[in-house]
């Protein structure tokens, strides 16, 4: 009974992340349509134009994310190429304030790994508040997310989720205890790793 009231937490929490990524994108693309029906100056149009081709621009890589991470196309047991996961999350963290390198090697990864790598990877993009640099790289068998940045906010909450005991119930949290049940599928271990100024998120069996 427990697991179960975990797993529908889980599907509310992520679903209340989901509508709060995109709601400012959205909000964005219909103010544009309302200042393009109101407006006359050519100038102002062409603005608005622009602001919805931006907003509907982030809207469109922030569902492609989301639906790379959490989305059920095909098989848990179909590989991702490490190339789309590259691609995805390059086009998501784009324009940030955070630069991150992603793998270029080619080759595949069990889905639930790299569905796992993409949350992880967007949780320490928000800990980087003001900006820094984040990194996924091979480390041994697993995988290293390393990030560093003048000031680092790595909620509490998170690391809870990803330990494996109780957790507190908040849609960052619940990003981080579902890579964790993702990595366990591909039989591995998160461990959390916090400085002043740094962070890294290792995988390994």
């Amino acid at each position: 009974m427990a697991a179960d009231a975990e797993t529908l937490d889980l599907v509310a929490l992520i679903c209340s992340r989901l509508c709060h990524d995109l709601a400012g994108a959205v909000g964005a693309v219909n103010n544009g349509i309302e200042l393009l029906a109101e407006e006359t100056d050519p100038a102002m149009r062409d603005e608005a134009i622009g602001l919805i081709a931006q907003s509907g621009s982030d809207a469109a890589r922030r569902l492609a994310f989301f639906r790379h991470a959490l989305g059920a196309s095909g098989s848990m047991d179909e590989p991702m190429a490490l190339a789309d996961l590259a691609r995805v999350a390059q086009a998501y963290f784009a324009g940030g304030k955070v630069a991150v390198s992603l793998p270029v090697e080619a080759g595949e990864i069990a889905k639930p790994l790299g569905k796992a790598l993409l949350l992880l990877l967007a949780l320490a993009t928000q800990a980087l508040a003001r900006g820094g640099d984040l990194a996924l790289t091979r480390d041994g068998s697993g995988w290293r997310i390393a990030g560093r940045g003048p000031m680092l906010r790595w909620p509490e909450p998170v690391t809870a989720a990803l330990a494996g005991g109780d957790w507190p119930r908040e849609p960052q949290a619940a990003l981080a205890r579902y890579a964790l049940r993702l990595a366990s599928l591909a039989g591995c271990r998160v461990a959390v790793q916090t400085g002043e100024t740094e962070i890294a998120l290792v995988l390994s069996a």
